[in-house]
């Protein structure tokens, strides 16, 4: 059951380590009353180091591998913001970033990991696994037989992580690792139990190898150690121990001896009570331990017990570190070692045992139990007209487009167009054009509820999408005005979020030459953003319905955002499903409109909370025309057609679905995704253009050359009727 008050203290989780990713499952089973928890992550997409050689053996996929914090955020009530901080201030409470705006927080919990400790930038460290993983790949594809794998580090990461290599690349490659020591502080039989592996896979180990220096060659490393060997490697990895990561020594926190956040037995900063750390980052200074995956796991329950009892004032859980930790070291062949103080095991059923563990943690933030909501108690008959719960924001949340035209029908009579001083078009195209003193103002206003939680790119989004309609109509925004609303949260908080808010969408009209002249903020109940752009038209003005019978029809960005969105807002969407629609609402459709004119646009329309048929409609009503859409040819999101087959859809789905009724649907099921999506409301959509057909092909390379990878093709204008078919 969510919290219902107001939020008064702002929580940032810097990082999306083995610790915080259960500091979120657990705010998700029991939330925190009148806290606005946000974490943020270089990568929305946390791995798993335990099973990282599993990985690179192939016995696991890249999805086994990874926690994905979208739906955990979701589920915990959290923000997530996909960023990596690159100054921390303790002392002001601020988080700085290269491309957003910094983040105030009351209390922070850091566990973002720490940086690789290897020679002169040669070679690739193992971490950050996010950006080892694109090496390895590589690696896979380019290796040739004969060339040598290099890898520095001989402790368990190392040993494993080699053997997993040899499983992978078979025989074509030798396998080296290069050790001052193999296994320090193993127990003598496990030692031997690996050691034996690595001679069984024809790993070579180098002992006593301690690397003085890396020098780079065209092709390859040329590796020289303390005592004058020397070693070619063509490529060469990493699996050494860690470092601070370089913004923390001018954080102005305590740190231990190596650098590290200096943290007590409560997890939480020697010098800074507002600051929590764990994993890597933490210096134990009370009880110190290797840096190690295991005392992050451990630390996990710990640090979200006191991160809830800190901002009540209640007296914190000690963290006690085990002296002597469980280590197991896959084999890649089945097998395992197992070593705990003198004790060492081994066999196929330690392995087993490993996977289990292993498959048992990740099981624990992909399967999200779902929570309840508050009841709403109605009686029976009244309960049976209460609207889907679940309201889509964006242009999912738009007024249905018949209920649009009923109320527009019933408006007092207007005068007609040409009697009206000054009105060129009226209602009924994508703006208003009105002319003041020989000009032609393009006029519009647009927006809606956030549509995602992070309200610097919600600001973006939304100027992306007011400025569509201007674009649409061939025109050039002159000035805007804003109209945000912010939820009731605390004077700071409020002011940051609209700070946010507001940069996000200037940067964006910044970057169309539209300053943003004015405007209004309020206090409601969800944050909101609107934009009222004018503007003027261009020496060719557009029109939805200036296309002609043979025009080819032209898709500028790819559907889903509808299902995508509501997706979200159930924790259903996977982050990199997420990331792409952002992505593509993020995306300028002024560059798009250059390219069109430059090949004889003739009709113009931006795609929005109607849906493709929808505009489509709306533009061959203005023609007096028809079309034909062929349906396998319109851009899809990635993961949209699999959401709407999974039954998640927009709130407005079924009213737009009420637009599949004017057309002639041909061999298709109306079950069908692809054809639901073809009515599915997008926020920031793309451009649907009519041009000639014989500059179509051109008109659509070159958009695709411009950064519209989408863009596509997608039927013709006819003389009458509205056709949808397969092909």
């Amino acid at each position: 059951m969510r919290s219902a008050a107001p939020p008064v203290l702002d929580m940032v989780l810097l990082g999306g380590g083995h610790s915080h990713v259960q500091v979120l499952r657990a705010f998700g089973m029991r939330p925190l009353e009148g806290v606005r928890v946000t974490v943020v992550s270089r990568e929305v997409f946390t791995p798993y180091s335990g099973m990282l050689p599993g990985h690179v053996a192939g016995l696991y996929d890249w999805r086994d591998i990874h926690i994905d914090l979208g739906p955990l955020a979701r589920f915990a009530g959290a923000r997530l913001i996909a960023a990596e901080a690159v100054a921390l201030d303790a002392d002001a409470r601020r988080i700085e970033f290269a491309d957003r705006p910094a983040l105030h927080y009351d209390v922070l919990s850091i566990n973002s990991g720490a940086v690789p400790a290897h020679h002169g930038g040669a070679g690739v460290p193992v971490k950050p696994i996010g950006r080892f993983l694109p090496h390895w790949r590589a690696l896979r594809e380019r290796i040739e037989p004969g060339q040598r794998v290099a890898l520095v580090g001989g402790g368990a990461g190392g040993i494993e992580l080699a053997l997993a290599m040899r499983r992978s690349l078979s025989d074509v490659c030798p396998i080296t690792l290069l050790t001052d020591s193999l296994l320090p502080g193993f127990p003598a039989g496990a030692v031997r139990r690996l050691a034996a592996a690595l001679a069984a896979h024809d790993v070579e180990v180098l002992q006593g190898f301690k690397v003085a220096e890396v020098q780079e060659l065209a092709d390859g490393n040329a590796i020289s150690a303390a005592d004058g060997r020397r070693l070619h490697a063509d490529f060469l990895f990493w699996v050494t121990g860690v470092e601070p990561p370089p913004w923390l020594q001018r954080s102005g926190l305590a740190t231990d001896s190596a650098g590290f956040v200096a943290v007590d037995r409560q997890l939480r900063s020697t010098s800074h009570a507002d600051v929590f750390a764990a994993g890597d980052v933490a210096g134990m200074v009370l009880q110190p331990r290797p840096k190690s995956g295991v005392f992050a796991v451990r630390q996990g329950p710990v640090l979200a017990a006191n991160l809830r009892r800190v901002v009540s004032d209640r007296p914190l859980r000690r963290y006690r570190a085990q002296r002597r930790a469980l280590a197991i070291v896959g084999t890649a062949d089945g097998s395992a070692v197992a070593a705990r103080g003198a004790l060492a095991l081994s066999g196929p059923w330690v392995w087993r045992w490993k996977d289990w563990i292993d498959r048992r943690f990740m099981a624990r933030f992909r399967v999200l139990p779902d929570m309840p909501e508050a009841p709403l108690r109605l009686p029976g008959r009244l309960q049976e007209r209460l609207p889907d719960p679940m309201r889509c924001g964006g242009c999912g949340a738009k007024l249905g487009a018949d209920p649009l035209r009923r109320v527009l029908a019933r408006l007092p009579d207007q005068a007609p167009l040409e009697a009206r001083r000054g009105v060129i078009v009226g209602i009924g195209d994508d703006a208003a054009v009105v002319r003041v003193s020989g000009a032609d103002l393009v006029m519009t206003v647009d927006g809606f509820r956030s549509v995602v939680d992070d309200a610097y790119r919600f600001g973006r989004i939304t100027a992306h999408h007011s400025l569509n309609d201007v674009i649409a109509m061939g025109g050039t925004g002159l000035a805007a005005l804003a109209m945000a609303t912010v939820p009731l949260m605390t004077e700071t908080m409020m002011e940051e979020e609209l700070f946010a808010l507001l940069k996000g969408a200037v940067e964006v009209l910044n970057a169309h030459d539209v300053p943003l002249v004015g405007g209004h903020s309020a206090e409601g109940g969800e944050l909101a953003l609107a934009l009222s752009i004018t503007g003027v038209e261009g020496e060719r003005p557009l029109r939805k319905g200036a296309c002609r019978p043979g025009d080819a029809l032209l898709l500028t960005k790819p559907l889903g955002t509808g299902a995508v969105l509501a997706a979200d807002m159930r924790g259903k969407a996977a982050s990199d499903v997420l990331d792409a629609a952002l992505s593509s609402m993020d995306h300028s459709n002024a560059a798009a409109l250059e390219v069109l004119r430059e090949h004889d646009l003739r009709a113009l329309t931006d795609v929005s909370g109607f849906g493709l048929l929808g505009h489509l409609g709306e533009m061959l009503r203005a023609a007096g025309l028809g079309a034909r859409v062929a349906v396998s040819a319109v851009p899809l999101l990635p993961g949209a057609a699999e959401l709407v087959a999974a039954g998640i859809v927009s709130s407005l789905q079924a009213n737009n679905e009420q637009a599949l009724g004017d057309y002639d649907i041909t061999s298709l099921a109306l079950a069908d995704p692809r054809l639901r999506l073809l009515v599915d409301p997008q926020t920031s959509g793309g451009l649907l253009a009519a041009l000639p057909s014989d500059r179509a092909e051109a008109c659509r390379a070159a958009l695709v050359a411009a950064g519209y990878s989408e863009a596509a093709l997608i039927g013709e204008v006819t003389a009458g009727g509205w056709q949808v078919m397969e092909r």
